[in-house]
């Protein structure tokens, strides 16, 4: 509807102009056909005074020609304009589209000195010729001012990228960098730069210079906290007296690895009273590796070797020569991210001692049935240091055989394990059931070699001499039951 009326009065408007300009020209003519006839027609004795007549009404003729040659075309100019668009809606007019770029250069101009820093408008603005009067027209400030409501604009900004995501918008690349030295700077706290030989990210950081909207623009001293924790949120213990990293972190029902991660730059084995232990394990959205070059000494394994015995059952075994671990000497380069250790890389290693190769002896004997026997055999090496029967108004219900802590506690016959795990006095306990309704107890353990459900066969070892339990040093107390009844073990070990 609008453009076919916009037609209507440019067809008006270049029918008028035809016809004014035609007007004209016969006006002229028509002038100067009169002027000529009056010279022609007039006798020579009044030639003066014609002349003098001739020349005022030329004069007159050619002002008053000129005159409304001009109203004519200020009739048919002044109403000129151009109607400017942004992203194609009407929002004002103006009689030239160089005012309106003036106008949009002094709003650029404006705009950057206020953000302080590159513009760029992100609205389309065009023109369209068209007709208006003087008081539709808007120039000067008021035209600035129409142009600020509706034209929209991008400030030019620096984006930190990892791997790819945007992680925050900075004012300059200048402050970025700012932003990223000082990530590094709070996780190389403490550390020793003398050893470190690179520091960079374990992400693929990127700076990009983009024009972005003013209000994604963030303050470093606000985003940094975020880029290393990977969170705002701030929960914090104050450590009290007996409390341990162990109980702190059964307290908050954290794992104590989380809880280790969560203060990297603390000793979890020396924590003082009233130290603030942080809470939050953070997931840094940037994290800071570094590579630093160590030496070292760590053990140098030893070699194993096999020999057989055909005095010894097939499933046991005994050590001949100990082997003993050499030392060496490595250097190596160690990646750390955040401070944790991520890997290393071994750059070379120097024998300090050499190692001492192991004998393992093996048997080669068939074992005996894994069950009851009838017979009993003594479950330890040793000597019987408290035996059955009354002890200190009690009855001792078994016989104790001192033996060195960790020396082999052996089945004193064939049977099947009913029983392995702590219970009471007796400490770390054993029991084995032979059949023939016999069991056998063995307590005070430090160490399990057998589980329940297992067969065993008469001198196979089931466990080591410990001191658990009620116990006032280290032996093996041994019980033998038939019928559940308590026996004399001395009538039966042979």
């Amino acid at each position: 509807m609008e453009e076919s009326k916009l037609k209507e009065a440019s067809a008006q408007f270049v029918k008028k102009f035809s016809s004014g300009i035609q007007n004209t020209t016969v006006f002229i003519k028509k002038r100067i056909k009169k002027i000529a006839s009056i010279g022609t027609g007039s006798s020579y004795k009044h030639i003066s005074t014609r002349r003098i007549v001739n020349k005022r009404r030329f004069y007159i003729t050619c002002s008053l020609t000129v005159l409304l040659v001009l109203v004519s075309l200020f009739v048919i100019f002044s109403g000129r304009a151009y109607a400017v668009k942004v992203n194609g809606v009407e929002i004002c007019k103006v009689r030239s589209q160089k005012e309106a770029e003036a106008a949009l250069k002094a709003l650029k101009h404006k705009y950057q000195e206020k953000a302080d820093s590159e513009i760029s408008f992100t609205s389309e603005v065009t023109y369209q010729k068209t007709r208006a009067s003087s008081k539709e027209i808007l120039k000067d400030d008021a035209l600035v001012e129409a142009l600020s409501k509706n034209v929209q604009f991008k400030v030019q900004g620096c984006s930190l990228y990892a791997d790819g995501n945007i992680i925050a918008v900075l004012k300059t690349k200048k402050i970025a960098e700012e932003l990223l030295k000082e990530i590094q700077e709070r996780s190389l706290a403490g550390a020793d730069r003398s050893k470190i030989k690179e520091i960079g990210f374990a992400e693929k950081v990127e700076l990009k210079d983009e024009f972005i909207d003013a209000s994604e623009i963030a303050d470093k001293s606000e985003i940094i906290d975020f880029i290393i924790k990977g969170t705002n949120e701030i929960r914090t213990h104050e450590v009290k007296s007996g409390e341990s990293f162990w109980s702190i972190s059964r307290k908050y029902n954290m794992s104590l690895s989380d809880l280790e991660k969560a203060n990297p730059g603390v000793n979890s084995e020396r924590i003082q009273i009233g130290q603030v232990i942080n809470l939050i394990v953070p997931k840094p959205l940037i994290s800071v590796k570094t590579v630093e070059t160590i030496t070292f000494t760590e053990k140098a394994e030893f070699d194993q070797k096999v020999e057989f015995s055909s005095s010894m059952y097939k499933d046991e075994t005994s050590i001949r020569v100990k082997g003993i671990y050499g030392e060496k000497e490595v250097v190596a380069d160690v990646t750390k991210v955040n401070g944790i250790e991520t890997g290393r890389t071994v750059l070379s290693e120097k024998m300090i001692k050499e190692p001492k190769t192991q004998i393992i002896v093996k048997g080669t004997k068939e074992p005996p049935p894994k069950k009851g026997t009838g017979t009993f055999s003594y479950p330890a090496r040793g000597s019987i240091t408290s035996g059955y029967g009354m002890r200190w108004g009690r009855r001792h219900t078994g016989i104790d055989i001192g033996a060195p802590y960790g020396s082999p506690v052996k089945a004193s016959d064939g049977g099947k394990v009913i029983f392995v795990g702590y219970k009471g006095g007796y400490g770390k306990l054993i029991i084995i059931d032979h059949g023939a309704n016999f069991v056998s107890y063995y307590g005070h353990l430090s160490k399990y070699s057998v589980k329940v459900g297992q067969k065993v066969y008469k001198g196979q070892k089931i466990g080591e001499v410990g001191n658990s339990g009620n116990s006032t040093g280290s032996h093996l107390h041994f019980e033998i039951r038939k019928n559940g009844v308590v026996q004399n073990p001395a009538n039966y070990l042979k």
